[in-house]
């Protein structure tokens, strides 16, 4: 995975303000025009600006540093820099999964939420759908449908709602999104009745240990009398 901060010459701490003005430098100074169409400068200017389209977005930021294991909730001003495109964000979420596949389990549920939740805002939303990309968006629902297995059904709902509105009325998405909560309501149905049925036989268990003390009792009481 590429250090966009190492490429844009800031800390990581590094404030929005601070950022944007580490851009705006290094894209005068690599830019093509400047430096008489070479093709390293080209290079360096696209490394350049694929660092500020992550970066230079609050959503994008908090989830390229949580792929990174350093989860953090910035408060700067959000912006959309650059020129972004559906597979932006693809690849984003895939980095997301990635990193809780190789969690081996502990993953914070919160903060997962939270940093999927707030990368597919309405804005993103909207851009993925006037992009036309269905293919793409196919795959980011896939990805975020794989971490939502780590989450509660209370933000799994949250989600769901969100990539209902990803499908914009496509078939394959909304039969996707309907077989799995189907899925997960039957999981839960069962859920429920394993433990109706273990409460079931604890009851049982009581009444029939009751019944013993009580007729022991019976025995006890007799014998008293005898």
């Amino acid at each position: 995975m590429k250090d966009y901060y190492k490429i844009l010459e800031v800390k990581p701490n590094a404030s929005q303000a601070e950022i944007k003005k580490a851009y705006r430098l290094l894209a005068v100074t690599y830019h093509p025009d400047k430096n008489n169409g070479s093709k390293e400068s080209e290079e360096r200017f696209k490394e350049i600006s694929e660092s500020y389209i992550i970066l230079g977005d609050t959503a994008k930021r908090n989830a390229y540093d949580y792929t990174k294991g350093n989860y953090k909730n910035y408060n700067g001003q959000n912006s959309v820099p650059g020129q972004q495109t559906p597979v932006t964000f693809l690849i984003l979420f895939k980095r997301i999964k990635e990193r809780v596949l190789n969690a081996d389990g502990r993953v914070n549920k919160e903060a997962l939420f939270k940093v999927i939740n707030d990368l597919l805002s309405d804005d993103t939303i909207n851009f993925l759908i006037s992009a036309r990309d269905i293919a793409t968006n196919n795959l980011i629902t896939d990805e975020v449908l794989t971490c939502s297995i780590f989450l509660s059904e209370q933000f799994k709902t949250v989600l769901y709602a969100k990539l209902l509105r990803l499908s914009d009325g496509d078939p394959r998405f909304t039969q996707k999104l309907a077989l799995l909560s189907k899925k997960h309501e039957a999981i839960n149905l069962k859920t429920s009745e394993v433990a109706n049925d273990a409460l079931s036989r604890n009851y049982i268990i009581i009444f029939i240990l009751f019944l013993v003390f009580f007729v022991v009792l019976l025995v006890v009481a007799n014998y008293s009398k005898s």
